[in-house]
């Protein structure tokens, strides 16, 4: 049976085509043709600004059409000596952790849009029921540490709005 890449728009045997990518795209990015021409054309990667993501089951309003894949991204921050001085002095006097928190959020934020790439590049239009994970590991001694945030969830493709 015969598959059509979303990539490249060419149809190839299925056993060579994987969540709607060719292999040859997969491997060596995608070169669409022009109609005109016929010289190929490299193709920008598309925006992931449009994919939607939430905790939810569901999209308020939208119509789960299939489920597409499971999709996961993570991210590692290393944490400096610095924050941990700090925040050794909070833990003695109190307070929050201004320095931590901005940590925290730009990790957290990262990871989304890598998740937010991710469910992109295998045609999805949204992201349900996603699980955002903290961890970080010590460096021993050394006064550092990384911070990982790993995201996950459901990729799935939407209907189109009805309109009214």
């Amino acid at each position: 049976m015969q598959v059509r890449c979303r990539e490249c728009d060419q149809l190839k045997p299925e056993s060579e085509v994987q969540l709607g990518v060719c292999d040859g795209c997969f491997k060596y990015g995608s070169a669409k043709t022009s109609p005109s021409s016929g010289a190929p054309r490299p193709v920008a990667p598309a925006a992931a600004s449009h994919i939607i993501i939430t905790t939810s089951i569901d999209v308020p309003r939208r119509a789960i059409e299939s489920v597409v894949s499971i999709v996961s991204a993570e991210v590692a921050i290393g944490v400096n000596v610095l924050r941990d001085i700090a925040n050794s002095w909070r833990d003695v006097f109190g307070g929050r952790s201004t320095s931590s928190q901005n940590a925290l959020r730009e990790a957290r934020a990262a990871c989304l849009e890598a998740l937010k790439r991710e469910a992109n590049t295998v045609g999805a239009d949204a992201v349900i029921a996603v699980s955002l994970n903290y961890n970080e590991l010590s460096a021993g001694g050394s006064g550092g540490g990384i911070l990982f945030v790993a995201a996950n969830g459901t990729a799935v493709k939407l209907a189109e709005p009805a309109r009214t």
